[in-house]
């Protein structure tokens, strides 16, 4: 996806009447959970190449090179991941959640390496129970990571209480330290 469709998802930039019909179509998909979509478009806001590969690769690549997976949903989730986890040392998760409208809500970027021992623990408590292995960290560990930034949050669309306040997932969010790193707005 280039960066100006990508901008007219985001609603930055108003899109022409010629792809409006595009556009709607593209954020009904965005709507629907469509993973691979949400992922090249997180991937495209950032300026990242998306992969497009399948499950054990990379879902794009930072400029430098670097690997990118996308999680989506606040928890990181390795689906399958029992014995893939130890060779994505050196990747960068981005986990982000989305509305039920199909609006991207926050991005956040985790370094897998500072999470690798949690992921561990988490491989080996499913592998004592059987059944699927899929290791997982909640955002109540990875907030706390040395790295953890959002590098892109709409805060109107947090959840809020009754009281105006937000959810307490998305107060400790938005308490993150905070890079605007999308290269379309």
């Amino acid at each position: 996806m280039d960066t100006k469709l990508a901008s007219y998802l985001l609603e930055t930039t108003e899109e022409p009447d010629e792809l409006r019909s595009v556009v709607d179509l593209l954020k009904k998909h965005l709507a629907l959970d469509n993973n691979k979509l949400r992922e090249d478009f997180v991937c495209s806001i950032f300026g990242y190449q998306p992969s497009y590969g399948g499950a054990g690769f990379p879902d794009g690549y930072k400029p430098d090179g670097t690997p990118v997976d996308n999680k989506s949903g606040s928890n990181i989730i390795f689906p399958d991941g029992e014995y893939s986890i130890e060779r994505k040392l050196d990747w960068i998760c981005l986990v982000n959640e989305w509305s039920d409208s199909g609006q991207l809500i926050y991005v956040a970027e985790v370094r897998v390496n500072e999470i690798i021992n949690e992921l561990r623990e988490s491989r080996d408590i499913k592998r004592n129970k059987g059944g699927r292995i899929s290791p997982s960290v909640p955002y109540t560990i990875w907030k706390d990571t040395p790295s953890a930034k959002i590098l892109y949050k709409n805060v109107s669309l947090f959840p809020r209480l009754n009281t105006g306040a937000f959810k307490r997932r998305f107060e400790v969010l938005n308490s993150l330290p905070y890079e605007d790193t999308v290269t379309i707005c």
